[in-house]
């Protein structure tokens, strides 16, 4: 069999929907990366993959990916018992609803100063000024000191770890320089607030990683530990891409602008909810199979890729009517199943591998789209153009708005 790399990198998101099409809806067989892969689909392949029994992570990321978006030894890469010790970290930093009531509050002081920024400016560049304002806000609550400069910078080298993960040249090399700096930054701060030199906030991000035991029983690593905090801000401002697709939503639905604008909390959550399954954010998830797997009624050797298809399941029509309509009426007085909307995956984020931070990205978009909806600007002319080929993508202008009020 071909290797399809390539061909994913040309295609992008259209490459795995491409293939299933051309498969009838049966599991998808290709080769990524020199490894035979296997790409499933639909809420109960959501469950299977997310059975460790059947699914393993470690080994599963390639270098590329590792050295860009999530680091070498994250909570990524774990499975059974190291995994499950890891991940309580993150879940007992992010099930406080207090503290995302907390991230509430300074994502809305965040962007009340980044107005007050805007006075008098002809345009601003969404895209660039919410990344900016999502650093500021999740190091706040993280207790990460920052200044200006430094937070442009980390604004810079956050997205840029995102932004290069899928991507060869530039792009990439960029994201690894990032990634290298802001660890080493991370770590020594670590180091310093072991050391006693440094006082971490008491009940923050960082003093929750800084003390944090391992499975073994051991403090992590600084290196590692830094891997982790990043593991929690990289994400959090990751949610740039989807306050920008919720513009580009504003901009070509406004009639979802007022009952945002009016404080509609339930419109709100609902808008959120669609915004995360209309436009494109990951194209799908990958591990490895743990041994010899079936998965209707075709063999899924041990070793080979399991690929779990997101984009693709939330387009399709056997779940979503109308799946390219955006219509966030549809999550109204319901919340989407939880292995039916997996924009960041799927299954049960205290027991598996499914990311801890979808009430982060929902946080954030209740609190800013609305501000941004009642925000008085004008759209001038730019390329608003999302390419399916760019993992991530995102509008290619970012987002210009002029003047605002």
């Amino acid at each position: 069999m071909l290797d399809n790399t390539l061909a994913l990198m040309i295609q992008g998101y259209a490459w795995l929907p491409d293939r299933r099409r051309r498969s009838r809806g049966a599991p998808v067989h290709s080769r990524l990366m020199g490894k035979n892969a296997v790409a499933i689909h639909g809420p109960e392949a959501v469950r299977f993959f997310y059975d460790e029994d059947h699914v393993k992570r470690r080994d599963a990321l390639p270098n590329p990916v590792l050295d860009t978006l999530f680091g070498r030894g994250a909570v990524h890469t774990l499975d059974g018992q190291e995994h499950r010790v890891r991940k309580d970290l993150f879940m007992s930093l992010l099930k406080d609803r207090g503290g995302l009531a907390s991230l509430a509050d300074h994502l809305a002081a965040q962007w009340d100063l980044a107005r007050q920024r805007w006075a008098g400016r002809d345009r601003i560049v969404l895209f660039d000024e919410t990344s900016v304002i999502l650093t500021r806000a999740i190091c706040s609550w993280s207790g990460i000191p920052l200044d200006d400069r430094g937070s442009e910078q980390m604004a810079r080298d956050l997205v840029a770890m995102v932004d290069g993960f899928a991507s060869a040249g530039p792009r990439h090399l960029r994201a690894r320089r990032s990634r290298s700096r802001e660890e080493a930054r991370l770590a020594r701060m670590i180091e310093d607030i072991r050391a006693g030199t440094e006082e971490a906030p008491a009940g923050s991000v960082l003093a929750a990683v800084a003390t944090h035991q391992d499975a073994d029983g051991q403090l992590l690593e600084p290196h590692t530990a830094a891997v982790e905090v990043l593991n929690v801000i990289r994400p959090t401002v990751a949610v740039t891409w989807f306050v920008t697709f919720a513009a580009h939503a504003l901009h070509r639905w406004p009639e979802h602008r007022k009952l945002l604008a009016d404080g509609d909390a339930a419109y709100a959550r609902a808008f959120a909810h669609e915004v995360r399954r209309f436009y494109p954010f990951a194209p799908f998830i990958g591990g490895l199979a743990a041994r010899d797997l079936w998965w209707e009624g075709q063999e899924i050797p041990a070793g080979s890729m399991v690929l779990l298809d997101l984009y693709g399941q939330n387009h399709d029509p056997q779940l979503w009517s109308d799946p390219y309509t955006f219509s966030p009426g549809r999550f109204l007085g319901r919340e989407p199943g939880r292995d039916e909307l997996v924009p960041q995956g799927g299954g049960d984020p205290g027991a598996g591998h499914r990311c801890p931070g979808e009430d982060v990205v929902l946080i954030v978009l209740q609190t800013l789209v609305p501000r941004l909806a009642a925000l008085h600007y004008d759209v001038p002319a730019q390329d608003l153009g999302i390419p399916l080929r760019r993992i991530p993508t995102a509008p290619r202008s970012g987002f210009v708005l002029e003047p605002l009020l």
